[in-house]
């Protein structure tokens, strides 16, 4: 039923992004982008699992093959890693939103902070996301996964944008954008990354 869902959304042109949390349920979304792609080819409509929080090697790859993107939370690993090794094991846990993953398999990756299950602070999801450390406990939970500064940034931006079929109009700044943007107090590529979260917003630029 899913996948005739999908099938049907992809041939009126909608762009698709489904929430998908579990292997077997992003594999599934997979699966529906894909059969949808093969059977109606050359549409540009960009479809995304959103979370995509245990995602197989074997699935990224294709998500990167099909150009399906994923749209992940660092702020819920943030919060999650601490209790997380006790719900799905630390083999499963250390895959938990993997990011260096989807970067390394060319997934387009976007990521967003879910409010209001987590606060949104867009600053908190670039330092958990380079340091994948748990609130409470300070653990690192599957630091293979981690990815750096400009990366993460670069999720939260123009791959956002692109996303939203918008990468020539926002999500850089250049000339000709829209020029959206803020003003930070320090600098956040050389700042201690454990300081990421609480640099200052000085000004926001809309």
């Amino acid at each position: 039923q899913l996948h005739d869902t999908i099938v049907y959304a992809h041939k009126l042109g909608f762009q698709m992004g489904i929430h998908a949390c579990g292997d077997r349920a992003i594999d599934t979304c997979v699966d529906g982008f894909i059969k949808a792609m093969k059977e109606e080819p050359g549409k540009d409509l960009r479809h995304y699992v959103i979370h995509g929080d245990f995602t197989t090697n074997e699935c990224a790859k294709r998500m990167g093959d099909w150009n399906i993107g994923v749209n992940v939370q660092p702020g819920i690993k943030f919060i999650a890693s601490d209790f997380m090794d006790r719900i799905v094991g630390k083999r499963r846990s250390s895959r938990h939103f993997p990011c260096r993953l989807f970067i390394d398999s060319g997934v387009h990756m976007t990521m967003s902070s879910d409010a209001p299950i987590v606060y949104p602070n867009w600053k908190q999801g670039v330092e958990t996301a380079v340091l994948r450390e748990a609130k409470l406990t300070g653990r690192v939970s599957g630091p293979e996964q981690c990815i750096s500064r400009e990366e993460a940034i670069r999720a939260w931006t123009i791959e956002g944008a692109y996303q939203d079929h918008m990468e020539n109009f926002k999500g850089s700044i250049e000339v000709g954008k829209l020029a959206d943007f803020c003003v930070l107090d320090e600098d956040i590529l050389t700042i201690d990354a454990h300081e990421i979260k609480d640099i200052p917003v000085l000004m926001t630029i809309v």
